[in-house]
């Protein structure tokens, strides 16, 4: 089981959060920069092998490779089959929109975890956070402006991959109990490798070296953020590190802008703050609901 979060150690969890999201961001830079020359599964295979070795030197240094065995093979492989797709519509979607687009669109996750709890889980929620989550979709139509050319196949695919994402993190939920975060991110890429790679035969192009840096960096920076942000989690509460994910917009128009000449437009930051902000209220309105439930429950008799 991993350390309780510490107090003192909040301000070094969000740290490491912050680190991850810009990791994030860079290898989705890759993979934006990658798909000028080669299709996606073989961007995925590419940066997938690349990221196994940080997730496989950090579950040896947390506790042995031991972590890495799913404990509930079928919760892993539903897990894996989310992320399959969720990760296919997401850099698919970077290669076709702006990377700062695809981030705001992508924020919806949480509207979407909040709204799937209710049959994947059977969570109550009230009407605070069902309306924060319509707000939220407000925002999503503010984006995409329907009739201006923005609904596009690639900004459909951003929002099928976080509703597909939040189901993922759904069952990740299901087996928190029995199976580590990073065993998840382990077998998803395992899973991943083999589907895509698979498809290789038919899509590879040859890789120039050029290209092999680019995997070899983009896989490198996501396997990092993956154990950055699992440091991150276990270091400060989820409450604390989780509304630091949007800081992603920020690196996200950074790096469109300056390597690939994508100006953020008026629509897509209005309607990302709207996201954003809808994103927070039901971040918070769980935290609440969290300290109510605690301070409910009965205490603990001594042994």
């Amino acid at each position: 089981m991993p350390p309780a979060p510490r107090p003192d150690n909040k301000a070094l969890g969000i740290l490491l959060a912050v680190l991850a999201f810009a990791l994030y961001s860079v290898t989705d830079a890759t993979v934006k920069a990658l798909s000028a020359r080669m299709s996606v599964p073989q961007i995925i295979v590419g940066n997938g092998l690349f990221s196994l070795v940080p997730i496989i030197g950090y579950a040896a240094w947390s506790g042995g490779l031991r972590f890495l065995r799913p404990r509930r093979p079928l919760l892993h492989l539903a897990r894996a089959t989310c992320g399959l797709f969720s990760g296919f519509l997401a850099y698919y979607g970077y290669s076709q929109m702006p990377i700062a687009d695809a981030y705001a669109l992508s924020f919806t996750a949480p509207l979407f975890i909040t709204a799937l709890s209710v049959p994947m889980l059977g969570e109550k929620v009230g009407w605070r956070r069902w309306t924060a989550v319509a707000v939220g979709f407000l925002g999503v139509m503010v984006m995409l402006r329907p009739g201006s050319g923005s609904l596009n196949p690639a900004a459909l695919g951003i929002l099928a991959g976080a509703a597909l994402y939040s189901m993922g993190m759904m069952i990740t939920r299901l087996a928190r109990a029995t199976d580590s975060a990073v065993s998840f991110a382990f077998s998803t890429t395992i899973v991943g490798l083999a589907v895509w790679g698979a498809t290789l035969p038919w899509l590879a192009v040859a890789p120039t070296m050029d290209d092999l840096v680019l995997h070899a960096l983009g896989g490198t920076c996501v396997g990092i953020a993956i154990v950055l942000l699992l440091s991150g989690f276990r270091l400060a509460p989820a409450a604390v590190v989780a509304p630091f994910q949007y800081t992603q917009i920020l690196w996200g128009v950074a790096l469109g802008w300056l390597l690939f000449g994508d100006r953020p437009t008026a629509p897509m930051l209005l309607g990302a703050g709207i996201v954003i902000a809808s994103g927070l209220y039901i971040l918070y309105r769980e935290t609440v609901l969290g300290r109510q439930r605690a301070a409910a429950a009965p205490p603990r008799e001594a042994a």
